[in-house]
């Protein structure tokens, strides 16, 4: 059972908290400034602050026993409101055996951490020159609590670059803020302007949310069984469940083809769903308002299509208790989200260099409305550009709309972007076939590019790094996007017939069991 609900309620944020917790920069790659980057999730969060010794509470350990035990008590009140219609004992039971595994981590009603955890890692802030002259990309990664109100860490960041420039000695700094860290850096904008930063770029951001996050916060759920297909098509070729096993995986992923084309999964995408919507309007404010809902960070990903509805979803009747942390989560997505677009408009107006740098080609995690679109797994690509237009994950952009646009420089060899309709046309680059979570040490030397350029680079100024570029999980290295690296393994696997799928669904088998027979006789 907790394979079920579990997922419905907060495998997303699980997901979102499985970013490498030390995912810097790519190695050998310096920038003459001092380069600032603020990651996601970054550091592990301890229960006593600066103490690596004492308990990690962001990592989520099921303790021995305890499925078989969740199901055994489970499944009863389970049986009983599908016959029954009554939920309540099973909305109990199932909150009383996830909280405990989540709420560690949890901040209090005030969106703070009054219980002394936080970041175990000290930030340098010497002077950390080498004998060249330059500065190693990773030289100052800085360590922050990435659960607290992104406008409060934007402070701590300008303390940091003030520190980091009376160290050095520069006059400005460059700045790189990824998925929350990007949350960060639109909140220090709107503070502090461009006055301290030479170059800023805005990696993998949500301008209109993360809807991943902001679509589960607002309880809406839309299970579609190709979608589940689809991204497990894409977690397996990534790579992201290992090679020991590579073999059983991609019989897996066939398996589970074949069961959404033939609609063998459709009865339990409707159970499922049927599940959830009797019971998360109880369970959302008991539960997440004691893990994830309590953090700022997390709702400064909540666009604005879902922000009243998830505040009403998740503080239901508590809004007296949860005011201080409301009044935090209001302070950003009124003040900095909502008129974010126009402010970094502004800044590139007036001739400051601004980039942005996100991903695409990737499904959707199977659990909302946005299962076909163009996404990085978590944010779309009209939420991160902002406002380009995509066709869907699967498809292409229509040829009546690539034949009318009069300048086709900003089309995607793909035919699924049109960048000339996004924020910053000239100045964002899109990067197909790597999902959000991920950091391969090749898109750090985009970054170096970006930054070591003379001048406002723009997407027209190297042949290395054009608007549209390719990553190969076989290589793990980044190449200009062209018609014959444009067609991902994984996009090769969805446009396989269902036969196709079906033959080497029994092939794989085949061979595993030849495997097993060799290994037994």
């Amino acid at each position: 059972m907790k394979k079920c609900l579990s997922v419905l309620l907060s495998a997303v944020l699980c997901l979102l908290l499985c970013v490498p917790a030390f995912a810097v920069l790519g190695e050998g790659y310096y920038t003459t400034l001092p380069t600032i980057y603020l990651q996601g999730q970054g550091d592990w969060i301890a229960a006593e602050k600066g103490n690596i010794k004492s308990e990690r509470l962001d990592e989520f350990e099921i303790p021995d026993g305890y499925i078989g035990d969740a199901a055994k008590a489970l499944i009863p009140p389970l049986l009983k409101g599908l016959t029954l219609n009554q939920w309540q004992e099973w909305e109990d039971e199932f909150v009383a055996r996830v909280l405990p595994l989540v709420e560690k981590v949890a901040l209090d009603e005030n969106g703070e951490a009054s219980n002394g955890s936080g970041p175990v890692w000290h930030t340098s802030t010497g002077n950390r020159r080498n004998n060249d002259g330059v500065f190693d990309m990773n030289s100052y990664v800085i360590s922050y609590d990435w659960r607290l109100d992104p406008c409060a860490t934007a402070d701590e960041v300008q303390d940091y670059i003030e520190k980091i420039k009376a160290s050095t000695g520069a006059e400005k700094v460059n700045l790189i803020g990824r998925s929350i860290g990007a949350s960060v850096v639109l909140a220090y904008l709107a503070e502090y302007g461009m006055a301290d930063i030479e170059t800023v770029i805005l990696y993998c951001p949500s301008f209109y949310g993360m809807e991943a996050v902001g679509r589960l916060f607002a309880g809406k759920l839309d299970i579609d069984p190709q979608a589940i297909s689809r991204f497990l098509d894409f977690y397996v070729n990534s790579g992201e469940l290992g090679d020991s096993d590579a073999q059983l995986y991609a019989l897996l992923k066939d398996v589970v083809a074949v069961m959404a084309k033939s609609g063998q999964l459709n009865l339990t995408a409707k159970l499922l769903e049927r599940i959830y919507e009797k019971v998360w309007r109880d369970v959302y404010p008991r539960l997440l308002v004691k893990m994830y809902g309590s953090m700022p960070s997390f709702w400064s990903l909540v666009g604005d299509d879902d922000y009243a509805e998830a505040k009403a979803a998740v503080f239901a009747g508590q809004e007296e208790t949860y005011k201080g942390l409301i009044e935090k989560i209001d302070n950003f997505h009124y003040n900095v989200l909502v008129p974010s677009t126009q402010m970094i408009k502004a800044f590139a107006d007036n001739g400051e260099k601004v980039q942005i740098v996100l991903k695409y080609g990737v499904p959707m995690i199977p659990t909302n409305d946005l299962a076909n679109e163009q996404t990085d797994m978590l944010t779309s690509v009209y939420s991160a550009s902002p406002d380009a237009t995509c066709s869907t994950l699967t498809g292409t952009l229509a040829q009546s709309y690539i034949d009318a646009l009069a300048d086709k420089r900003f089309l995607s060899p793909d035919r699924q972007i049109d960048a000339s309709t996004c924020l910053l046309p000239e100045h964002t680059w899109f990067i197909k076939n790597v999902g959000h979570r991920d950091m391969p040490d090749s898109i750090t030397a985009l970054f170096e590019a970006i930054y070591e350029f003379d001048g406002n680079m723009t997407v027209f100024d190297s042949e290395q790094f054009p608007q549209y570029l390719f990553f190969d999980e076989a290589t793990q290295q980044m190449s200009p996007l062209t018609e014959d690296n444009m067609v991902s393994e994984t996009e090769q696997d969805w446009n396989m017939s269902f036969f196709a799928r079906l033959v080497r669904m029994f092939r794989l088998l085949g061979e595993l069991i030849r495997n097993w027979l060799k290994e037994k006789l």
